[in-house]
Parts: structure tokens; sequence; C-alpha cells
């Protein structure tokens, strides 16, 4: 784990390796529960015990894909609105630059929001 303190501490870096070097499955990776890292951390803040922490821990599991509506017909691909201009800013802001953040936080593939980042570039809203 690396931690950036400029600004307060916070997780810029989180890695997970298999024990043993034998690998890890898309289906057997660990939840990890990124409040809980944060305030554990933070100075001046103990962190709770595991059982008493409100917020869900964030699978890194990826999701599995939709299933098409009719056997042998795909769907096509949904287009995903980008929400408000301010809010995608502060975000992408918050976030250091990162447009991979953006898209995680906004629960988008990373194309779609390197597409709002762009548009927001070309718009004059980040430099």
């Amino acid at each position: 784990m690396r931690v950036d303190t400029t600004d307060g501490p916070r997780i810029v870096e989180l890695t997970v390796r298999a024990a043993g070097g034998s690998g890890l499955h898309n289906r057997t990776l660990p939840t990890v529960d990124f409040d809980l890292l944060v305030r554990a951390i933070s100075p001046g803040t103990t962190a709770p015990p595991a059982d008493s922490v409100a917020s869900a821990p964030v699978s890194l599991a990826p999701l599995p894909a939709a299933a098409p509506a009719v056997p042998g017909e795909e769907r096509p691909r949904p287009y995903r609105k980008m929400p408000d201009t301010d809010v995608v800013v502060r975000a992408y802001e918050e976030l250091g630059g990162s447009v991979g953040a953006v898209a995680k936080r906004f629960g988008v593939p990373r194309h779609t929001a390197q597409a709002w980042v762009s548009r927001l570039r070309k718009q004059g809203h980040i430099d």
C-alpha cells in the first residue's frame, strides 16, 4: 500500500498479491474495506473492530457480464450519460486527475470516463 500524506493521508496505491505465487482467480479476489483502511492510517482516529464497520467492503472481483435478453442476440452497448459537469470536474480534481479513478467513482468503463474528460477539456472546464 502506498499512502500520500500531502493533504492528509490518502491511499494512492493498493497492491494485492497471491500468497505463494499461485495467482488469483477473478472469483477468489479478496474483498477490501477501503473506509477501514483510510481510518486506520488517519492520525487521531482509531479503526473500529471489523464487525462494527458501517460501510460495505468493496469487492475487487469483476462483475459478471449480463446475459443477452434473447439467446443468440446481443444487446446494444448502453449509452452512459455524463453526470452534471460540476460533479465530474470536482471528482476529477479530487481524484488527482486520474481518468481511471473517475471511471471507478461513477461505475463506468475507463473509455467512457476518458470521453467525458476529453469533452470537458475541449469545453474548457478542465486544464
